[in-house]
């Protein structure tokens, strides 16, 4: 019933979008936030200790849940997925930020587009350059489409029931929280929480990379993976960035091919994205199929 629950979170996300950022996502924060401010001591093995009872905190219950809903009515556990769908996808989300920001640009109203990237990224922006606003807004739209859907997909396909929806961004806030978006003297503690993160979404990356060349530019997207991906964004970016960069066709900062990216290639990433969820749906079809079989 995975390909039902996906469609039906999709609907109700494009009939009523969420408003603003996602309650499920900023509660994953404030877990973050609450277990650093408990145990962290500023040591490696406090930031392993406090990964485990936040990954423990969280998933036991939601597998408990999961297997007693279950119990009662496969349909009760379907409406619980669809929640869990619906509070953490943002692929729509990501399509109407790129749209707003293309049409901003396409009118000439720079400031506009700036300021749809800025709330977008959550941090502000003052750039008056129309090119530097389209690289920033596709290298986060690869980003986004990436963590934000297609990798919490991934992991909603392998692990049963919610799981892997509450394990990847749980995962992804923790690796953020704790190590990038903290003082170098401080890292020590999210040490942990980054390499956890890095083997989580060692195959999402790969599985992204790879549909980006299926739903773009096949043979750049390859060579752009393989020759780049170290180059210019961080290692757990690297691929997703790079094939996404050349499956468009542009260039984004040191990686991809072509030329650099405008409001022509922010249209075109909106179009890869739907085409990439397209064909996640056609995997969890064919999932569901060999389950029926």
């Amino acid at each position: 019933m995975s390909i039902l629950a996906l469609l039906a979170a999709l609907l109700a996300q494009h009939a009523r979008p969420p408003g603003g950022r996602q309650p499920l996502l900023a509660f994953y924060g404030r877990m973050c936030l609450s277990a650093a401010k408990r145990l962290n001591a500023g040591d490696r093995n406090s930031g392993i200790l406090a990964w485990l009872a936040l990954m423990g905190a969280l998933l036991v219950p939601v597998a408990l849940l999961s297997a007693l809903l279950a119990a009662i009515h496969p349909v009760v556990l379907w409406t619980l997925e669809v929640a869990f769908l619906y509070g953490t996808l943002r692929f729509f989300s990501t399509t109407r930020s790129l749209g707003a920001i293309e049409r901003a640009l396409r009118t000439g109203d720079v400031a506009a587009a700036a300021s749809h990237l800025g709330l977008w990224r959550a941090e502000p922006l003052e750039s008056d350059d129309p090119a530097a606003i389209a690289r920033q807004a596709a290298e986060h739209g690869l980003r986004e489409g990436h963590q934000g859907t297609f990798a919490p997909l991934f992991w909603y396909l392998v692990l049963p029931g919610p799981l892997g929806l509450v394990l990847y961004p749980l995962a992804l806030r923790a690796a953020l929280s704790w190590e990038h978006f903290v003082e170098p003297e401080e890292r020590d503690f999210g040490w942990f929480a980054a390499r956890a993160f890095h083997v989580i979404d060692w195959i999402p990356q790969r599985v992204s990379g790879f549909i980006f060349a299926v739903a773009g530019n096949f043979e750049d997207a390859l060579y752009c993976w393989r020759a780049q991906a170290s180059q210019g964004a961080p290692a757990e970016e690297g691929i997703v960035v790079a094939s996404g960069a050349g499956a468009l066709g542009v260039r984004l900062g040191e990686v991809g091919s072509g030329e650099a990216p405008g409001e022509d290639a922010l249209a075109s990433l909106e179009g890869m994205l739907w085409r990439v969820l397209v064909v996640w749906l056609i995997v969890f079809l064919l999932a569901a199929a060999l389950q029926v079989g």
